[in-house]
């Protein structure tokens, strides 16, 4: 057998693997001592390495949601959406438990929609006001972005969401304006 250069089988060349490294009775796990909190009672002076990740994990505050709700007269249902029309809240109170349950079921959608028409019109306001800032003065630009806005991305105007209500008010509820209170519903009809 020829010996040839670098095959010498007597040397270790495994031994560039040998991460050991440390004296004797040291263990390399040992080494990650350093990257471990602090035992209970010891501080250092720049408090632990895992403050700096402390702020990282602290839960931001919610922005404030705007909510729109609407309540029908009587009072037996309110329903409260986000400004993007999506509902966020259904709230029935006693006074719901005389009627039957498609005509609550009905309330409760009549109610919603409405809701949903307010939030989406406070959507369409708060369009043109921050999308008005990019069109100025001028009139033309105004009236297309008030087109696109109502048209395209179909959002009632904040007197159009206020005249489906009074539609529906005046036409689903019989109410006597002598009183405070509503005198008939005509959903259980």
């Amino acid at each position: 057998m020829v010996d040839l250069p670098g095959t010498d089988h007597d040397s270790d060349d495994l031994a560039a693997l040998d991460f050991s490294g440390g004296t004797a009775g040291e263990s390399s796990l040992d080494a990650l001592d350093d990257y471990a909190p602090p035992a209970s009672g010891e501080t250092d002076e720049t408090g632990s390495d895992l403050d700096a990740l402390h702020g990282l994990t602290e839960k931001e505050e919610e922005p404030e949601l705007e909510l729109f709700t609407v309540t029908n007269p009587q009072g037996s249902v309110s329903v409260t959406a986000l400004m993007d029309g999506r509902i966020q809240q259904v709230t029935v109170s006693d006074k719901a438990s005389s009627m039957s349950e498609s005509s609550l079921a009905e309330e409760i959608f009549v109610i919603a929609d409405l809701a949903r028409q307010k939030a989406r019109s406070a959507q369409y306001t708060f369009m043109l006001e921050n999308m008005g800032e990019l069109t100025g003065e001028d009139a033309a630009e105004s009236a297309s972005l008030r087109e696109f806005v109502g048209m395209t991305l179909n959002l009632p105007t904040p007197e159009e969401a206020a005249a489906a209500e009074a539609e529906v008010f005046a036409t689903r509820y019989d109410i006597d304006y002598s009183g405070t209170t509503p005198t008939g519903y005509h959903g259980d009809k």
